[in-house]
């Protein structure tokens, strides 16, 4: 899924190629993925002009006039600008065609992301909108605020990061790179960290996320392509810090990257890897 430097890029180059132009042309291929808050369809956005795309929680919302255009990728959702010359993807599920001649396409090849037409901040009739948690990048995000949402926390850290009601929006690859930062094992219970623990894992967040939105910006990939070969454990088989062997652990089904070395277990029951050498 796109993850908060991935929608940060995202929004900037849309915002950039988009904002101010007109709808001129839609089709919808793939009406699984569309809902409507609003009596019509796609054809509604004709002939309105783009005012804003902006970021709320995990979702993109396109602001046209009276109507917003929401869309969570989710899995496997991208969005691409292309020419209408240009070959429709067996995956497409929309496009929209603007004046200046650029469409702008959201492919999904698992269908799994959803678009919602609504009026205009009527975000109840999108599921999960109201549900955003703190924006890790922002002046609110301090370090007396997280460690008070994590002290209502019983569950496991890694859990807690990738809870979008609690913090925005953090996924499986920098959850392991935070934790990777911090020197947290993804199984860590949550109320057995201390106060120090906590303050280091807030600071955590706030190096990695902002160096990942730096460096995705810095790459200016095509905004389909998701940049990742710069993370230091996920997707890894060496640690790049101390040469050991990266391991993965499942979490709620979802693999969990780590350094056994680097983020070692604080609890029995867990694999202690570094008894099985490097």
């Amino acid at each position: 899924m796109p993850e908060l430097p991935d929608l940060l890029y995202i929004q900037a180059r849309l915002k950039e190629a988009l904002v101010g132009r007109r709808v001129v042309g839609e089709r919808l291929r793939e009406p699984v993925v569309m809902r409507f808050a609003v009596r019509g369809n796609l054809s509604l956005l004709l002939g309105r002009r783009l005012d804003d795309v902006i970021r709320h929680a995990h979702f993109l919302v396109f602001r046209f006039e009276d109507l917003d255009l929401a869309v969570n990728p989710m899995l496997a959702g991208r969005f691409r600008l292309a020419q209408p010359d240009e070959k429709e993807e067996r995956d497409l599920v929309f496009l929209l065609e603007f004046d200046s001649g650029v469409q702008l396409r959201y492919r999904d090849e698992k269908n799994m992301g959803k678009a919602y037409l609504l009026a205009k901040g009527d975000w109840r009739a999108a599921a999960g909108m109201q549900a955003g948690g703190i924006d890790v990048l922002s002046p609110e995000f301090t370090r007396e605020r997280f460690v008070s949402l994590l002290k209502r926390r019983r569950d496991q850290v890694r859990l807690f990061l990738m809870d979008k009601r609690a913090l925005d929006s953090i996924g499986n690859a920098y959850a392991d790179e935070i934790l990777f930062e911090a020197g947290l094992h993804p199984k860590t219970f949550c109320r057995t960290l201390s106060h120090d623990d906590a303050v280091a894992l807030h600071d955590a967040i706030v190096k990695v996320m902002q160096e990942a939105v730096d460096e995705v910006a810095r790459r200016a990939e095509p905004i389909d392509v998701k940049v990742r070969d710069f993370l230091k454990v996920r997707l890894r088989d060496v640690c790049p810090r101390c040469g050991s062997k990266v391991r993965k652990a499942g979490v709620r089904g979802m693999d969990a990257y780590f350094c056994p070395h680097c983020q070692p277990a604080t609890r029995s029951g867990l694999v202690d890897w570094t008894k099985t050498g490097r």
